[in-house]
């Protein structure tokens, strides 16, 4: 592609998109395929493709693709007609999880997934607050915006959001004093391990909540932290703020979309690797490889 090409498609995104839209780079990578874990621009270039939050199974998947040509020749629908993949669908993820966690709810996106999921844990506990971790992102919609903690100053968060700071033991308050010793920190004295000192957080959260007049309806966990730049929680640290949650009458969230479909490594979902069983768990466009489902 010509740099004049370029230009002006640049400019008719610019004319034709809501100026929210950003682009990588001073110098936009114009991409125009993709073949497993590789991308392509309009000149040929090859990119290892390290950052797409989306596809699951890398591009292009031959089995997707014969899986979406083959429905969309037969029949584009919805849940409110009887079929047998929304049923098979539903029982799979239901196989796949852990404890009780067998019901679904089909949404069009992660964002709605999150806001339902919230006002499920409302509902179900009779309680407003929630708790979401520093610098987090959960969605978009009028309630999830609130508990995505990058997108707005602090001194906008209302009375009924907790925060807490995520289980970083390199950058963190509380840090591992090795990298092969994770039960000391370095700004202490006394070995309480890091995980138990980042649950404590939790605890202190919850109790000025009440002060505000707010009990915890949900805490809201993304296993792999990935807006602080994919985190590995300390041993025991996940396991411990799931029994601060519900000792305080709240229900456990796992935001699985960016953690979930194996995207961690060797476990399906993210809250598998600490041994959690969440009440609910959200999941979004990765669960299609990035297409509609």
């Amino acid at each position: 592609m010509t740099a004049d090409a370029q230009s002006d498609l640049i400019e008719r995104r610019k004319a034709a998109l809501a100026p929210a839209y950003q682009l990588f780079y001073d110098d936009p990578v114009h991409l125009v395929s993709g073949s497993g874990v590789w991308v392509h621009d309009a000149d040929g270039r090859r990119y290892l493709d390290c950052y797409n939050n989306v596809p699951s199974v890398g591009h292009c998947h031959p089995r997707v693709v014969a899986a979406l040509a083959g429905q969309a020749a037969l029949l584009n629908t919805h849940t409110r007609y009887l079929h047998g993949n929304v049923v098979e669908l539903a029982e799979r993820l239901g196989a796949s999880l852990a404890g009780d966690l067998s019901v679904c709810f089909f949404v069009c996106s992660g964002t709605e997934a999150v806001d339902l999921a919230v006002e499920i844990a409302r509902v179900a506990t009779g309680a407003q607050g929630v708790v979401v971790t520093e610098s987090s992102y959960h969605g978009n919609t009028s309630l999830v915006s609130k508990l995505s903690t990058d997108g707005y100053p602090a001194t906008d968060r209302p009375d009924w959001l907790g925060v807490i700071e995520p289980p970083n033991t390199y950058r963190g308050p509380f840090r591992v004093a090795t990298s092969t010793d994770a039960t000391t920190s370095t700004d202490t004295a006394d070995a309480v391990p890091v995980g138990e000192r980042y649950a404590g957080l939790l605890a202190v959260e919850i109790e000025a909540l009440a002060r505000r007049g707010n009990d915890p309806a949900a805490l809201l966990v993304d296993t792999s932290w990935d807006s602080n730049g994919v985190l590995t929680a300390p041993d025991g640290y996940v396991e411990r703020i799931a029994e601060i949650t519900r000792a305080a009458g709240g229900l456990v969230i796992a935001d699985e979309v960016q953690a979930g479909y194996c995207r961690l490594g060797d476990h399906f979902w993210g809250h598998d690797r600490y041994g959690l069983i969440p009440d609910i768990v959200t999941i979004g466009k990765p669960m299609g490889a990035g297409h509609p489902v």
